[in-house]
């Protein structure tokens, strides 16, 4: 069951081109009546793709609902179980997707460890405790939690870098990846060298002002908005529909922001950026100096949750009645980035004039560098 729906892109005979995303499911009815443990249970087992991420939002969404706050130690907890899985879900990605635009083969193998990776975090961090479980707390094994991290890490600069994360996050400027393309050999130096050969770095450029989501660093506690436009999703604002992706969620991170552009080619850069600071970033955490960077929000009875997933924030709405579920929402990345006003139908737009099989290769390759999980289809018109 595809609880996000399916994309349909349409490419029009040398102009246009059309975004269609079916949301074919409506997940309210399916928790209607439950109890909040039973909701986040439910959510659990019915989600294949970021299951962590949406169990995250689910348990904030009630938990707001209900007046139950976790404590510090245990929100920091959630969050590196729910970045782990947006490491393990961005590598899988890069090195079984990313050599296929270039002609390669799948490289599975140099990167399957990583699938272990959350389960152990989780056991690490909550043992046999469900992290997402209302009102849970953890009881975290440091020694044991910074291995999966220190593990991951050495697999990234491995298996994706080629060499130690800082060492690629001090690079800027296409000068200083064509310096790691020519040196290095991992799918991921391939497929920015393959972006380059073809002179796609720049392609599908929307603007570096296109508007993106407040993220949950920001100060603006724009779910107030949500509430404020009905619950009306996606809502526009001053430049269309906002965008929620790895790459405004790094925007301001030295590689991508020395590239000055909204390409093809900083946009995949930003998801090797977002996996480059996130070892640093989880450790942190993991000693109680980083934030947690989740956000809850409550607004005429509604619980609203917000998390960082693998593809951009996630939002789960929820109402309670007599202590059971009586509206549940799910707004995720997917509804503002291929919403027909949203980045990717922007991205698209500027492929106009370019031949059919090029436009096709490259919405293929917009999709990906927006949302790798989503399921989809390109077609001409």
């Amino acid at each position: 069951m595809m609880l996000e729906g399916k994309v349909e892109i349409i490419l029009g005979k040398g102009r246009g081109s059309a975004v269609r995303h079916d949301r074919t499911v409506n997940i309210s009815p399916m928790l209607s009546g439950r109890s909040p443990a039973e909701a986040i249970t439910c959510i659990s087992s019915v989600y294949g793709v970021c299951a962590n991420a949406q169990s995250h939002a689910a348990v904030l969404a009630l938990e707001a609902t209900m007046g139950v706050a976790p404590d510090r130690q245990t929100a920091c907890a959630r969050v590196l179980v729910t970045s782990m899985e947006t490491l393990r879900e961005n590598v899988l990605r890069i090195a079984l997707e990313w050599p296929r635009f270039f002609g390669g083969e799948p490289e599975g193998a140099s990167v399957r460890p990583v699938i272990g990776y959350v389960p152990r975090i989780r056991h690490a961090l909550f043992g046999s405790r469900n992290p997402f479980a209302i009102g849970a707390g953890c009881v975290p094994d440091r020694v044991a939690a910074l291995a999966v991290i220190d593990e991951a890490e050495a697999l990234l600069a491995d298996g994706i870098f080629g060499e130690p994360l800082e060492v690629w996050r001090a690079r800027r400027g296409m000068a200083g990846f064509a310096d790691w393309c020519a040196l290095r050999r991992t799918a991921a130096a391939r497929m920015i060298a393959n972006l380059s050969e073809r002179n796609w770095i720049h392609m599908a450029d929307a603007g570096r002002d296109a508007v993106g989501l407040p993220h949950t660093g920001s100060a603006v506690a724009w779910p107030r908005l949500l509430a404020g436009n009905s619950r009306r999703v996606p809502f526009a604002l001053q430049d269309g529909v906002p965008e929620t992706t790895l790459f405004s969620r790094r925007l301001a991170e030295g590689p991508v922001e020395s590239l000055n552009s909204s390409g093809l080619g900083a946009r995949f850069i930003a998801r090797l950026a977002e996996l480059a600071c996130l070892p640093a970033e989880m450790r942190l955490l993991l000693d109680g100096q980083g934030e947690p960077g989740t956000m809850t929000e409550t607004d005429d009875g509604t619980g609203i949750g917000v998390v960082e997933a693998a593809r951009g924030l996630l939002i789960h709405t929820v109402g309670l009645r007599d202590g059971r579920v009586d509206a549940y929402r799910i707004v995720s990345p997917t509804d503002w980035n291929f919403d027909s006003r949203g980045i990717a139908a922007r991205c698209l737009a500027t492929l106009d004039g370019h031949d059919e099989a090029d436009r096709i290769s490259l919405a293929h390759l917009v999709v990906n560098a927006i949302d790798p999980c989503v399921a989809y289809q390109v077609r001409a018109a």
